[in-house]
C-alpha cells in the first residue's frame, strides 16, 4: 500500500513537471517556416535593403514609444538573444538601436512598453527609419511588427525562477501581442 502511494505521488510530480516545461512560442507556427533565423541584426544594420521584405527575429530593450496617427513606433537598444529567443540583461552587448513599426494595433494602448521592457520581436525588415538617437542623426534599421513577445520581470523574485524548467531565466515570463487579440499572459 505504501509502495502504490509513493508511486502515485512520484506520477502526480512527474506530470506536473512536464505540464510546465513546455516553453512560450516566441515564433507562432503560421510564421515559423517563413523566418529566417540566420539573419543577424548587424547584417541588417549594414544592409537593410539586401533583407528587405525578410522576417528576422530581433530582441532588445525598449527606449521610447509614441504613437504617430495609426501607427506604434518602438525604439528598442539591440540586444543578443539567448538559444529560447529572450534577450540578455547585458547592455554592453548592444550592436545599435532599431525601429519597430506596429500598424496593426495589435498593442492597444502604447503606455503598457514602458522604457526598460525587455521585447523580441518577429519582423518583416524595411528600409532603415531617420530619427534622432540623443543629439545624433540616426538611421534606425526597421521592422514591421508580425509577432512581440514582451518580456514581464516578476518583480517578487529573489531567486531564479525555473516555472517547473521555463528557460527564461531569472525573474522573467512573456506576454505578447498577436492577432487581434490583444494582450495574451502566461501565468
Amino acid at each position: 500500500m505504501e509502495t502504490h502511494r509513493v508511486l502515485s505521488a512520484c506520477t502526480v510530480m512527474v506530470v506536473m513537471l512536464m505540464s510546465g516545461c513546455h516553453g512560450h512560442q516566441v515564433i507562432p507556427d503560421s510564421l515559423k517556416a517563413h523566418v529566417n533565423l540566420a539573419v543577424t541584426f548587424d547584417q541588417v544594420k549594414s544592409s537593410p535593403s539586401s533583407y528587405q521584405g525578410e522576417l528576422v527575429v530581433l530582441g532588445g530593450k525598449v527606449l521610447s514609444v509614441a504613437r504617430v496617427q495609426d501607427i506604434t513606433c518602438i525604439e528598442v537598444l539591440q540586444l543578443p538573444l539567448t538559444h529560447d529567443l529572450v534577450p540578455m540583461m547585458e547592455g554592453t552587448q548592444s550592436e545599435g538601436r532599431f525601429m519597430v513599426l506596429e500598424a496593426e494595433q495589435k498593442i492597444p494602448d502604447p503606455t503598457i512598453l514602458t522604457e526598460g521592457t525587455l521585447v523580441t520581436i518577429v519582423g518583416d525588415v524595411q528600409l532603415p527609419s531617420g530619427g534622432h538617437a540623443g543629439e545624433c542623426w540616426y538611421e534606425f534599421p526597421t521592422l514591421l511588427n508580425r509577432q512581440m513577445t514582451v518580456w514581464e520581470e516578476n518583480k517578487t523574485a529573489s531567486a531564479p525562477l525555473t516555472y517547473y524548467g521555463s528557460p527564461y531565466g531569472y525573474g522573467f515570463r512573456p506576454y505578447y501581442f498577436s492577432g487581434i487579440y490583444g494582450v495574451h499572459g502566461l501565468d
